[in-house]
């Protein structure tokens, strides 16, 4: 269970998902850490909203690229937040950096508004290699019970 979480949504799914699976977790921390002014996307001059506008900035480094035991896993679950329609950049560097050679690999994403769209596709094309499944989309108002239901139905 990988993730990248902005503001406690998905690592609030990914704890979840990990508790009904038994499975580990590994945060997708970036670098330089996002703070709260950083992500506020309706401020023009706001971190994501420059990245966003200037993707070259978009490159964010992360304090760990690879969880501990990597070759060990063959089902990777991968969390991360919407941003601007499609998965939020600091979780790049963690698919574009690892081989998912013989993983099946299974996005989820939360989002208030945007559905789940391309931007697991969009992702599954930067890594390049693995068996990406379709993804799952969690809204702002979720149960718990959401997610046990999504669970149930994976063949992991």
């Amino acid at each position: 269970m990988t993730y990248f979480s902005a503001q406690g949504h998905t690592r609030r799914v990914a704890e979840r998902i990990a508790q009904d699976i038994g499975g580990d977790t590994f945060e997708v921390v970036p670098t330089q850490v996002y703070s709260d002014d950083n992500l506020d996307y309706n401020d023009d001059t706001s971190r994501v909203s420059k990245e966003y506008q200037d993707q070259s900035l978009r490159d964010v480094s992360l304090r760990q690229t690879t969880p501990d035991g990597w070759s060990d896993y063959d089902t990777v679950l991968v969390g991360y937040p919407i941003w601007w329609g499609d998965y939020a950049w600091p979780i790049t560097h963690f698919a574009s950096d690892n081989d998912f050679t013989g993983k099946k690999v299974i996005p989820f994403c939360t989002s208030i508004a945007s559905g789940l769209g391309s931007s697991a596709k969009n992702l599954a094309t930067v890594a390049g290699t693995g068996d990406w499944q379709d993804g799952q989309r969690f809204g702002e108002n979720l149960s718990e019970s959401d997610v046990d239901g999504w669970v149930k139905g994976l063949d992991l």
